[in-house]
Formats: C-alpha cells, sequence, structure tokens
C-alpha cells in the first residue's frame, strides 16, 4: 500500500516528464502544464515516506513503553505478594499526608505506587540493580541479551530526544555494557529500524519479560511454583502453535536447564518434549533426539512415551502405545486433533487406523 504513490509518480513521469541520471543522480524534468499535478503526486510520495521512517520508530517506542509498564505491574504484584519487602523502603511520609489516609491499606498502596515511580524512573541499567538489591537474587549474570536490551532501550531514547540521530551517550552506553557496535557508526548517524531489527527486539523483549518474571516469581513466591510451571508450559506451547520455534526453544532452555527446581517430574518432562518438538519443527532434528535422550521414557507414563515415539518418527510404537491408552486415558481425543505435537503422526496410516479403533 505505501508503495502505491511511489509507482504512480514514476508511472506519470515516465508518460509526461522527461527522466535522466546524472551521476548516479535522479532528475526530472516537469513541463510547466504538469507541475501542479507533479506536486500533488510528490507531496503524497513524501509523506508515504515519513510514514515508513516514523511508523516503524512509534511501534519501537511502544514495545519499550510496553515493558515498562509489565514492569510496573510485575513489581505490583510482588508488593502485594509480600508486604513485608516494603520494609526496605526508604519512603517517608509527613504526619499530615500519613493522616489523610483512611486506613494502613491504602498508605501502602501510596508507598508502592510511590516506589515503583521511582524506579520506573531510573535508567533500564538501574532496574536491575535495584531488584537485585531489593530482592536479593542475580538477574543479569549470564543473560547474553542484556546488550541487546540495552540497546534497544538507547536506541528507543534517541528516537524520543534525538530524532534517532546516534549521541555520545547513546554510544558511551552501549559500550558499557558490552553492545557490539558496527565500525561505521559513529555520532550524528541516524539509526532506523528495520524489519529484522523490530523482530529481534520482540524476541528479546518477550524474553527478558518471561525469564524475568519467573525468576522473581519462583524466589520470592516458592509455594506458586505449580502455578509458574503451567504458565510457562501454557506460554512455550503458544509459540510452538505460532510457530515461533526460536523463541520457543530459547525458553524451554531456560525451562530445563536454567531453573532448577520444578513442581514435579511431570512439568519437567512436559518442558522437554515441548523443547524437543520445537527443535524438530524447526529442522533441528539432531538436537531433538539429544534433548529426548536426556531421559528414559519407558519409565515415564504413555503420555510421554508417545511422545518420544512421534517425535523419534517411530508410527508404529506411537500407534500401539495410542491405543493402550484408548479413549479415556491421559492423550483425549481432542489432543490428537490439535497438538502440534501429532502434526505429522496425524498423516500417518497407522495413526488413522489406530484412532478408528
Amino acid at each position: 500500500l505505501l508503495q502505491h504513490p511511489l509507482k504512480r509518480l514514476e508511472a506519470f513521469e515516465g508518460q509526461n516528464c522527461t527522466v535522466a541520471h546524472e551521476d548516479e543522480v535522479r532528475k526530472v524534468s516537469i513541463p510547466l502544464e504538469h507541475l501542479r499535478k507533479w506536486n500533488r503526486m510528490k507531496g503524497k510520495q513524501d509523506r508515504v515516506d515519513l510514514a515508513r521512517k516514523l511508523i516503524p520508530r512509534s511501534i519501537l517506542v511502544s514495545l519499550v513503553s510496553q515493558y515498562d509498564a509489565f514492569l510496573g505491574r510485575l513489581l505490583r504484584m510482588i508488593f502485594l505478594s509480600r508486604p513485608e519487602l516494603l520494609n526496605a523502603s526508604e519512603r517517608t511520609l509527613t504526619f499530615a499526608q500519613a493522616a489523610s489516609f483512611e486506613s494502613i491499606e491504602m498508605m501502602r498502596e501510596h508507598v508502592i505506587e510511590k516506589e515503583i515511580e521511582g524506579v520506573l524512573r531510573s535508567s533500564h541499567a538501574d532496574h536491575f540493580k535495584w531488584m537485585e538489591n531489593r530482592f536479593g537474587v542475580a538477574l543479569t549474570k549470564g543473560v547474553e541479551i542484556l546488550p541487546q536490551f540495552m540497546e534497544l532501550t538507547e536506541r528507543r531514547n534517541l528516537f524520543v530526544h534525538a530524532d534517532g540521530f546516534v549521541s555520545n551517550n547513546y554510544l558511551t552506553t552501549c559500550k558499557q555494557h558490552g553492545v557490539a557496535i558496527e565500525s561505521s557508526l559513529h555520532e550524528g548517524r541516524r539509526l532506523g529500524v528495520p524489519e529484522d531489527y523490530f523482530i529481534e527486539s520482540y524476541r528479546c523483549i518477550f524474553e527478558l519479560g518471561m525469564k524475568l518474571s519467573h525468576v522473581l516469581w519462583r524466589k520470592l513466591l516458592p509455594a506458586e511454583r505449580e502455578a509458574a510451571d503451567i504458565n510457562l508450559i501454557t506460554v512455550t506451547y503458544d509459540l510452538i502453535e505460532r510457530e515461533d520455534y526460536q523463541l520457543a526453544i530459547t525458553l524451554l532452555t531456560f525451562a530445563c536447564e536454567t531453573l532448577k527446581t520444578h513442581a514435579s517430574e511431570w512439568h519437567l518432562l512436559a518442558f522437554t518434549i515441548n523443547r524437543a518438538q520445537a527443535y524438530k519443527w524447526s529442522g533441528q532434528a539432531a538436537d531433538c533426539i539429544r534433548v529426548l535422550e536426556k531421559h528414559d521414557w519407558s519409565a515415564k507414563g504413555d503420555e510421554f512415551k508417545i511422545a518420544d515415539a512421534v517425535l523419534r518418527d517411530e508410527w508404529r510404537k506411537a500407534a500401539e502405545i495410542m491405543e493402550r491408552i484408548g479413549s479415556n486415558g491421559p492423550v483425549k481425543k481432542i489432543y490428537y486433533r490439535d497438538w502440534p505435537l501429532f502434526r505429522e503422526f496425524r498423516l500417518r496410516d497407522e495413526f488413522l487406523a489406530a484412532y478408528e479403533k
């Protein structure tokens, strides 16, 4: 849609104007009788060019804003669930302010809002320092995407405050956080938002938000580990359904290898199966098998045995397990129809025969 004004302008110039190229510069000679119409068409094209530059910027700025809003909600839920964490707050109230609240709960709400507001007003690097100090948990050690996240937030600042032109502060901050910067990038150069960059930025924000929330959730509310596991299983399953295998693999590797404790073995096995299938559907068959071989599936439940069989393309074995599970076992009729796990198995004669039985 954005290209149509350019195509119409070029067609008009081809029919009514003289177009020449001199020293790689395109020059258009416009007859006087066509000048007014050319100006209108060129104006439309200029507005399209501006939109092509500003819309991706605006979306990127909104992406970072959504992350900040998410962080504020996360901190709020932590303080509401663990109000004793507010004891370390240095916020003070005058007697008049304290007397204006109708209850201790309202006063607590006020302190929470001011505490979060103070955190969010600082830099994104300071967010992590504050959370590490307040909650007593390491959040930045070994986080490979942190440099990417810091560059993203600094680029957002350039769009908001400097029309996208690289500043000395941008270069200094990126260097401090180990961001790999092109040798050609210099102060005064204008940055944009290429499509690939935006996709990687979305994945960076998604990954960081999920990892941050789960580390804090499990650290501060250990009694809710089962709810946390179910949440992570649901989110990564949705990613597999959307065929965003790269992000699914990243988060499932985090679930299997970084998280040290799970609500039960069942939850760890579910993470493992989903991680294996994400590798398989992304074309990384060897990694799929490598993940499967971390467990002895013969000693697990039938829902895991059939998963192992279909991911290894052992169709006859999978059909035998399917018949043994029957219509009232852990794998339901709708699961065979809907789960991505069975997408190749569903096409096999072995599956159709077992399903009918």
